[in-house]
């Protein structure tokens, strides 16, 4: 009798410890959904944290115009169609390039100029072709321009280089 006693009691306690524990399944499939979830937040943080770093831009005209005068600094304008391909791949290859990035904020004020919502400041440079770039030195009433830069550049160290050019030009027909 002690032995069947013995035997009831140490069955239901292994019984009660075994229903207790998490099946093993569930438990290898929460351990995946985890895992899942920080590869997710990675691929999130990695995606936003790359499209952040971009030319730090100035969207309206008569604002980048000001500045530009009163740090007596040229300006870069950029006229931008988001639907155009060719102002994409700017925007994936060249405009987010940290050479980029470094030269454009330390030469200039750039000014990026949204098609669709200046379309008088596209109409006042007669821009037809995107993207366009121009550097120029404002002065008191009007800007003095470069030639126009017309369509995409997609290296970065040329694009430097042709920039570099055309504020090299505009400042030996300044002195």
């Amino acid at each position: 009798m002690t032995e069947k006693s013995l035997s009831d009691r140490d069955g239901p306690i292994q019984q009660e410890s075994h229903n207790s524990a998490p099946p093993r399944g569930k438990k290898h499939h929460r351990a995946l959904w985890m895992l899942f979830l920080v590869f997710f937040a990675f691929v999130a943080i990695t995606f936003l944290t790359k499209h952040r770093d971009t030319i730090n831009w100035i969207e309206d005209y008569e604002a980048g115009i000001k500045l530009a005068k009163q740090q007596n600094k040229p300006v870069l304008l950029a006229f931008y169609n988001k639907n155009i391909s060719f102002c994409w791949a700017m925007d994936q290859h060249v405009y987010n390039n940290p050479e980029v990035i470094k030269y454009a904020e330390a030469k200039f004020i750039p000014i990026l100029i949204d098609v669709d919502k200046q379309p008088e400041i596209v109409k006042q440079y007669n821009i037809d072709y995107y993207p366009t770039h121009y550097v120029g030195y404002p002065d008191s009433n009007e800007i003095e321009l470069s030639e126009p830069m017309v369509g995409c550049v997609p290296d970065p160290r040329l694009f430097i280089e042709r920039i570099d050019h055309l504020l090299n030009t505009i400042k030996r027909s300044n002195k």
